[in-house]
């Protein structure tokens, strides 16, 4: 955040945001809720690598206990064409030397923000969702979950 004249300013958004790998959103995650579908795909990729997995509601979903994310090597994510829908989904948006701050409603304080008041981050955002939700449906994904 810059501030400008006492008041708290959003950096803008760099035209063809790309993540920046940092790895920071896979060191906050507790947890990563997945159908066995999606976790059948990385236990395929991961055979030999000791994850830590419990059962999740409802039948036929599992959570990937992270924190951080095992599956995060170098700040690369070690199955990332095979990342589950939740991973998928994620952008943060950050402008190059921003802070990560987790503390906001869809993962990254600052992406409300800009959803409510950039027409690009909305277009770049709502591409990648659609994106994401389409690999989703492939794997067990409904559209209902909560």
């Amino acid at each position: 955040m810059v501030s400008v004249l006492g008041m708290s300013k959003l950096l803008p958004i760099v035209e063809d945001w790309a993540c920046a790998q940092t790895g920071d959103c896979c060191r906050a995650t507790p947890a990563i809720r997945m159908t066995v579908q999606e976790a059948a795909k990385i236990l395929e990729r991961t055979a030999g690598k000791d994850l830590h997995w419990r059962a999740s509601q409802p039948y036929g979903w599992v959570e990937l206990v992270a924190g951080p994310c095992p599956l995060l090597v170098e700040n690369q994510c070690s199955v990332y064409d095979v990342r589950p829908y939740n991973c998928r989904r994620f952008n943060c948006y950050r402008a190059p030397g921003e802070a990560f701050d987790p503390s906001g409603p869809l993962g990254c304080a600052n992406l409300s923000e800009r959803l409510t008041h950039d027409r690009e981050t909305r277009r770049a955002y709502a591409l990648s969702q659609r994106k994401a939700m389409r690999w989703a449906n492939r794997h067990g994904w409904t559209g209902q979950e909560t």
